[in-house]
């Protein structure tokens, strides 16, 4: 019986290692659910290229925006669980979003994680023509104008608006929120003077610091970047204060465990690439590389601590 059983299980799993072995063998589509130019959208472009180098097979990235990035992630939670449909996850749509809206996934039931491939933080960023230099100024700003002052988002409950959420919870002071339909949108009218903050993931704010489009304020990160050394953490004035964002690689539910793990060690390898950690370094963004199991766990964790956060600062969107 031990035999026979032994057997059965080998029959059973030989379609499934023969799947990992020869995955893929036709294009993969990665889905990134938010719009050209923030850093979900360059770290997914760069990612899918390796992937499709070593593969030597195409990978195509598609932008499937809306809805703080719940559109494209319910794409991914219905698709077919082959590994040819993936997303390039960003955490607003996998444990903010979610505790926020009636969201049409669950996030722990309805994707697998692959492999969290990096994080970072965000950049208050301001026109350069915006009289605050400092969040220390920008409070005493808000407070002498109450309701005055504006900022830009990529839209409702993304960490762009729960960062400028927190710190107007934490500052007690009132500053008016302009949703947009993109970080691109959002940013373009801070850069022509129409709305005058906004905050960006740490990559693409970098690019927009260094070309002088716009001043940074403060860093969201607990302490400051290596990268924007004279940018003060957004903590030296709000103690306490700390959002990072992290980026990484998810599928549907229901994946071959053989091919889930290819998938991670194949990402991973690419992370470890000396190249690859001089790029993450130049942009401020920290590898992670974890286990599926790992990062399973990691979105638990995230789920209960943004609804901590988020009644905490009582946060709410329309």
């Amino acid at each position: 019986m031990l035999a026979l059983g032994a057997s059965l299980a080998l029959i059973v799993s030989a379609p499934l290692l023969a799947q990992a072995q020869s995955y893929p063998n036709k294009p993969v589509k990665v889905i990134v659910t938010f719009p050209p130019g923030g850093t979900p959208d360059i770290y997914g472009r760069i990612l899918s290229q390796e992937l499709s180098t070593l593969w030597k097979q195409s990978v195509i990235v598609e932008n499937k925006t809306g809805a703080s990035g719940m559109i494209g992630t319910d794409y991914i939670a219905k698709s077919t669980p082959d590994g040819y449909n993936l997303l390039f996850a960003a955490d607003a749509s996998i444990t903010i979003a979610p505790n926020l809206y009636a969201a049409p996934y669950n996030s722990v039931k309805d994707l697998t994680p692959i492999v969290n491939v990096a994080s970072g933080p965000f950049v208050m960023l301001a026109n350069s023509s915006f009289p605050a230099n400092t969040v220390k100024e920008l409070i005493a700003l808000g407070k002498q104008q109450p309701g005055k002052i504006s900022y830009a988002s990529s839209g409702a409950g993304g960490q762009q608006h729960l960062s400028m959420e927190m710190v107007k919870s934490m500052a007690d002071v009132n500053i008016a929120h302009i949703p947009y339909k993109g970080f691109g949108q959002g940013i373009n009218d801070v850069m022509a003077g129409h709305v005058p903050l906004i905050f960006g993931g740490i990559t693409a704010s970098i690019q927009l610091i260094k070309g002088g489009k716009l001043k940074p304020i403060g860093i969201t990160s607990a302490s400051r970047s290596k990268a924007l050394p004279n940018v003060p953490a957004i903590a030296e004035t709000l103690p306490g204060f700390r959002v990072e964002a992290w980026y990484g690689f998810m599928g549907p539910p229901g994946m071959s465990r053989d091919v889930v793990h290819k998938i991670n060690a194949d990402v991973i390898s690419i992370i470890k690439r000396h190249d690859f950690q001089e790029r993450l370094v130049a942009d401020a963004i920290e590898p992670v590389g974890n286990t599926p199991e790992e990062f399973a766990a990691q979105v638990v964790s995230d789920l209960a601590t943004w609804n901590k956060l988020i009644k905490t600062v009582n946060i709410k969107v329309e």
